[in-house]
């Protein structure tokens, strides 16, 4: 994970990893990392430095049961952000489905 760095702080906050729950979805040979740290890392949208912290990791991981290869990427900013302009489609596409059928459509697709 080359993106990430470790802090430097030797005392920094580390969970143990319950490797019971950890990976459980994937099929991997990999074994389970003995703790959880805080990382650092830059958002891909915005830029700004994060920091995935261990309790966000073990939640990620260990209850919702998220795959060992992915790992956090935005900010809570950037990505409330991209969720909202989701939402926006969905509605979108829900109005388009209920909006009444052109008199002509038939024509129009060749029918």
């Amino acid at each position: 994970m080359g993106r990430f760095k470790r802090p430097k702080n030797k005392d920094a906050v580390r969970l143990p990893v319950d490797k019971e729950k950890w990976g459980v979805n994937d099929n991997t040979y990999s074994s389970a990392p003995d703790y959880y740290y805080d990382e650092e890392y830059n958002c891909r949208d915005c830029g700004k430095a994060q920091v995935w912290s261990a309790e966000q990791q073990k939640h990620w991981y260990e209850e919702l049961g998220k795959t060992i290869n992915s790992s956090a990427v935005r900010c809570q900013i950037c990505h409330a952000h991209i969720q909202a302009i989701k939402e926006q489609q969905q509605r979108h596409m829900k109005e388009m489905k209920n909006k009444p059928k052109h008199p002509n459509e038939g024509f129009f697709k060749n029918i």
